[in-house]
Order: structure tokens, then sequence, then C-alpha cells
């Protein structure tokens, strides 16, 4: 079962407050978490890419931001020349989840939520572009650690959903 819902909207969720923790970012297709963690051994730099996840590594902490009234953003921990980058959906094809920086005024930075509930009563969440509903993802190509923004697989296909773990 999938339902679309918004930060802080939901019943009976968290107070507005617990949304400005910052959480590992972890994705149930690939049992990695999102990171800005430069990986050696692909090129494009200047996007979230995965890495086995480790509470204690603060390039994969992440602020779920909420930016409007149904819409959210990612930012980071780490600041870049001074500011937080945010994912930032370069729209086409099966985009990477490249980093800019955070700017509430920026429409390709902001998601929507839709949960998946499983028979058991426990939910994942799936990240949808605002821009052109394209959802965040695992890497297109084997062998490739960057995080993307695409089409490819069913909201109820593990590799599209989410979970918050906690940090320190």
């Amino acid at each position: 079962m999938i339902v679309s819902a918004v930060a802080g909207t939901v019943v009976g969720a968290a107070p507005a407050q617990a949304e400005f923790a910052y959480w590992l970012m972890y994705n149930r297709g690939n049992g990695q978490c999102m990171t800005i963690e430069n990986d050696p051994h692909n090129a494009v730099g200047g996007t979230a890419r995965f890495a086995p996840c480790n509470a204690n590594d603060r390039r994969q902490w992440w602020l779920r931001a909420t930016t409007g009234p149904d819409t959210i953003a990612f930012s980071t921990h780490d600041l870049t020349r001074g500011k937080h980058q945010c994912i930032e959906n370069a729209a086409g094809g099966w985009g990477l989840a490249f980093l800019g920086d955070c700017d509430s005024g920026n429409y390709k930075q902001n998601f929507t939520l839709e949960y998946v509930f499983f028979p058991d009563g426990k939910a994942s969440t799936v990240y949808k572009a605002a821009l052109d509903t394209r959802r965040l993802s695992v890497p297109s190509a084997a062998g490739t650690s960057y995080v993307t923004i695409r089409d490819g697989f069913a909201n109820e296909d593990a590799r599209m959903q989410w979970d918050q773990l906690p940090t320190p």
C-alpha cells in the first residue's frame, strides 16, 4: 500500500522539531547509506553517493528540511564553501543526485514523500522529485556508487525505499 504524505503533517508523526535532527539515509535495496564522501572509482564529483553505513561519519548525516507545505529538501551536515549542500535534481534521464548550495527557492531541491506500508505495519519512504516525479534511487549501473534520481522501478521495489537511521 502506498500513501503520499508531507513531513510533519502525517497523523501520528513525530513533532515538527524532530525533523531537524540529522539522520543516516539508508537504502533498503543496496543496504548502504547516502554520503558526500568521494569515491575514487567514480569520476563525477559533486554528487551524493553510497557507502557502508557509519553513524560516526558526518559525511553521511542528512537533514530532512521542510521547504514548503508539501515538500522537503535534503541538506548535508558538512559545509562546503561555507554553505550546506542539498540534493539537486537535474531533469531528464537517470539523473545523478547532484549537490548544490541549499536554496529554499530552488525547486530542483524539493522532494515529496510517499510511504510504502508492509503487512507487518512497518513503512519505508520513497522520495519523489517535485520537478518531474522521478525518485531517489540506487545507481543505474552495477559497480557505480552514485545516488540517482530515476523512474526505473516501482515504489514497492526496495531500491526506491529509504529508511532514516539515527546519528549519535
